[in-house]
């Protein structure tokens, strides 16, 4: 089955799509998994021309064993996670039946478990929250931070699991959601700007639909509020992680991450932190993400959201998926990759300096009680 692309097709990347760094590595694993399936019936080519084209060498070299190309399609589809919406019908809207505003109080001594989170920038000034993605450690908003923080107090998670966080045995999105929902209201944070990237991004559009009241300019930096797949798949993708060598995991993430910025330089201690991160962790989220359909919840998002998209084919269907947004725009950055921070900085940061502007801090109200 697809797992993100248009209907009909089990990628859908057409033509232009390739601008897009999570769209490159899905086309550049979709075509390791035809041959994957090729390679059950002659593990290894006989002939002098091996598949593609390839010698019996070049081969080996090109798609190693069968376990590390399923591990590669596992690497690529998250790292695409929730950039859009599949072919197949979503999952069932979430509905976690935690809405009440005690299940979210926090006393002022309140610690996270879902999250670590760095305070950097200018104490007290107008409070910024970042979100990092899939694996990620939260140096990847570095510059960013750098860029604020004159008048800024940024707030930078690392996810429990990723970069070398121990991990937790609940939901990931779903507890970060939860913890951040306590965390606004015990540090009284007023109308904070939520910042993610990719699967940070599908938590920002969580906690800006089930939480209105708690957020401020929301942007979202190229993700969706779904990723498509069906269960048996979602099943199938944990497992790989979980079960994957040291090797497979090293290798496989270091080629797909390296292929979703222009940059790989920038990338290099990104990836350093990646390769901590906990395998089952990373397998437990992207389950948890192509379990969770928001497209339904997004509707219900009050504050005003930017979208900053990678180049490539899959801007329409961002579109499509935020539409439901009161107060909403899309910024496709030209020729960047997934990592849109490290592929144009200046457009980045032109982009969301704008954006604030003309969503100031509102005067001074009654911060988030912190019960």
């Amino acid at each position: 089955g697809g797992s993100a692309g248009d209907g009909g097709g089990s990628a859908g990347i057409g033509p232009g799509a390739h601008g897009s760094g999570w769209a490159d590595a899905v086309a550049h694993a979709m075509e390791r998994r035809t041959v994957a399936k090729r390679m059950r019936k002659a593990p290894y080519p006989t002939t002098a021309r091996a598949v593609d084209g390839d010698s019996r060498e070049q081969f080996l070299r090109r798609y190693g064993n069968v376990r590390a190309v399923r591990l590669a399609i596992a690497v690529a589809i998250a790292a695409a996670a929730v950039a859009s919406c599949g072919h197949k019908p979503p999952p069932a809207p979430v509905d976690d039946g935690d809405a009440s505003e005690d299940t979210f109080a926090a006393s002022a001594k309140f610690k996270p478990v879902a999250f670590a989170v760095h305070v950097k920038g200018t104490e007290g000034a107008r409070p910024i929250i970042l979100i990092p993605g899939l694996g990620c450690p939260g140096s990847v908003w570095d510059e960013t931070v750098a860029h604020l923080a004159g008048d800024h107090e940024a707030h930078v998670l690392t996810l429990a699991g990723f970069a070398g966080l121990p991990a937790i045995k609940e939901p990931l999105s779903r507890a970060v959601r939860r913890d951040l929902t306590r965390y606004i209201r015990a540090k009284k944070l007023v109308d904070p700007i939520i910042v993610g990237h990719s699967m940070g991004g599908f938590i920002a559009y969580w906690l800006a639909s089930y939480h209105p009241e708690l957020v401020g300019p929301t942007i979202i930096v190229d993700a969706g509020p779904a990723l498509s797949g069906d269960l048996d798949e979602a099943k199938a993708l944990r497992k790989q992680w979980k079960n994957a060598s040291d090797e497979e995991f090293a290798a496989t993430t270091r080629m797909v991450f390296m292929s979703m910025t222009t940059d790989p330089r920038r990338m290099e201690p990104v990836l350093a932190g990646v390769v901590k991160s906990d395998r089952a962790a990373i397998g437990n989220a992207v389950y948890e993400m192509m379990t969770t359909d928001l497209t339904e919840k997004v509707e219900e998002i009050k504050a005003p959201v930017l979208v900053l998209a990678a180049d490539g084919g899959y801007q329409k269907r961002i579109r499509a998926q935020v539409a439901p947004i009161a107060d909403h725009e899309v910024i496709v950055v030209p020729r960047a990759k997934h990592f849109v921070m490290f592929d144009d900085p200046p457009a980045f940061f032109r982009a969301i300096d704008k954006f604030l502007a003309d969503h100031p801090a509102k005067k001074k109200r009654k911060p988030a009680s912190a019960e």
